[in-house]
């Protein structure tokens, strides 16, 4: 197995802007403490952040976050993150938890990892994540469809959600509104941190739960919903990445079906520029009598 990475994000060069050598609140809140090695896996220690909780879970942004940034602590130099999904197992408390991470294998170009969040000295996962992570290298590229029209974001108005995590990451809804009621599902939103942060993987993944429900675009109205998995396929560059900074990020999302308390949701995710970054699906869990 690799040698973990540092002991925490001290290293990272973002910053929340208001004092220099400040981390950024989304660095602090997947800040890891290495615990060391436990029976072949690696082990840290972490805290849900308050700015990055829903009523009284964390938000699903976060957990994904931290297993990834985990899991990246853990892997071979030079390789980076290609897909990951996170499983939603039950809302994780506060106070101190620890995050555990396992490579199931290691091959030249591919390593696959999983790693869970339990409560510390427990083994009870509240989340679980399996990632692919790989060497990337130049090979023939396309994309299948083009980046949707949408208007820019700063004309478009920033949607208030009363959660704390809606506090530090803002949306801005470009097409078609959540509570519309009008049965498409289909919408596009631009999205970033409120606090400027230049964008990389984790933040990328982080960024991909944004989406509001699926649901509240068939019933025009919120009612409780839970994402069971999530799965994330990275596709930006390094180069990708610092084009686009801390600029806002468009999401197109759908929903293809649902029913019978579940519906998924898949979305693109899209630079400014019309660079393909990330493309995301989810299932969702609900409860509505209509």
């Amino acid at each position: 197995m690799a040698e973990a990475g540092p002991d925490s994000v001290s290293d990272a060069v973002a910053n929340d802007g208001s004092n220099a050598g400040e981390l950024h609140v989304f660095d602090r809140a997947i800040a890891l403490e290495a615990h060391g090695n436990k029976d072949s896996s690696w082990v840290f220690g972490v805290r849900v952040h308050p700015k990055f909780k829903n009523t009284d879970d964390p938000y699903g942004g976060w957990s994904a976050a931290v297993l990834a940034r985990a899991i990246l602590q853990c892997t071979r130099p030079g390789m980076e993150l290609v897909s990951i999904t996170t499983d939603f197992l039950s809302a994780a408390p506060d106070g101190p938890l620890h995050v555990t991470v396992h490579s199931d294998r290691s091959g030249r170009g591919t390593e696959f990892w999983r790693a869970g969040l339990a409560a510390e000295g427990g083994d009870v996962l509240f989340n679980r994540a399996t990632a692919v992570v790989g060497r990337r290298r130049e090979t023939t590229e396309w994309v299948q469809d083009d980046c949707p029209e949408a208007p820019p974001p700063e004309r478009c108005t920033r949607i208030e959600v009363p959660l704390a995590w809606s506090q530090v990451i803002e949306i801005r809804p470009a097409v078609n509104h959540p509570f519309s009621g009008n049965g498409d599902t289909r919408s596009s939103a631009w999205v970033r941190f409120t606090a400027e942060r230049p964008l990389d993987s984790t933040a990328l993944v982080a960024l991909a739960d944004t989406p509001m429900p699926r649901l509240f675009y068939v019933i025009g109205r919120q009612v409780r919903v839970a994402t069971v998995s999530m799965t994330v396929y990275l596709h930006a560059t390094k180069t990708d990445y610092d084009e686009c900074g801390p600029d806002y990020l468009l999401i197109d999302c759908r929903g293809a079906r649902g029913g019978r308390g579940f519906y998924d949701q898949h979305a693109t995710i899209w630079s400014r520029s019309g660079r393909l970054m990330a493309t995301t699906q989810q299932i969702v869990w609900y409860r509505t009598d209509s």
